[in-house]
């Protein structure tokens, strides 16, 4: 007689592929430099545009030193099929600071990227509360995180987690060849 218990119906696969992907954080290794090193590219480019660093030789050396001599809070989000198979869909970095006049120490939340297409339309905001969830551990009495005014999606996830805009940032090309408009 067949184990019943073990035995998968005919209609199993339909319903086992209709599941959500299994999410799960756990600390950057070694392995996902070239992963991370593909989503750092791509955080340049919203951010940056036309002046975004693309090149992956320089990311991965950064985050190769990140890993030997950071203690920086950096983790994946890792992504497993039903056949058990994971990938790396996102990342977060934080960095501790402290402020040398007041001696604050303040969390620098340096990068987030999650691919929700993948990872699903939540994964976003289960990484953003382990950031914060790390944040508060840490006992920092801030958070200080940035993006371009471009980025609509990381300002998005910013003003949801309750973060307020504090500063802005103006630039001028005043290089030779460009028009600017004179001053009173």
């Amino acid at each position: 007689m067949p184990d019943e218990m073990s035995a998968e119906s005919p209609d199993a696969a339909p319903e086992r592929a209709s599941q959500p992907p299994r999410v799960a954080i756990r600390a950057f290794r070694q392995s996902d430099i070239e992963t991370v090193a593909g989503f750092e590219a791509e955080i340049a480019v919203a951010s940056f545009a036309d002046e975004a660093v693309t090149d992956l030789a320089h990311y991965r050396k950064k985050l190769g030193k990140l890993l030997k001599y950071g203690d920086d809070w950096t983790q994946v989000l890792v992504v497993s099929d039903t056949s058990g198979a994971e990938r790396i869909a996102g990342w977060a970095w934080v960095a501790k600071r402290q402020n040398f006049i007041t001696g604050e120490t303040y969390a620098d939340f340096r990068s987030l990227y999650v691919d929700g297409a993948s990872a699903g339309p939540a994964a976003a905001v289960g990484l953003l509360r382990a950031v914060l969830a790390y944040c508060e551990e840490e006992g920092f009495s801030r958070i200080v995180g940035r993006t371009a005014t471009s980025n609509e999606a990381m300002r998005s996830l910013y003003r949801l987690a309750g973060f307020e805009e504090r500063h802005v940032v103006y630039e001028m090309d005043i290089g030779p060849g460009m028009s600017r408009r004179p001053t009173r």
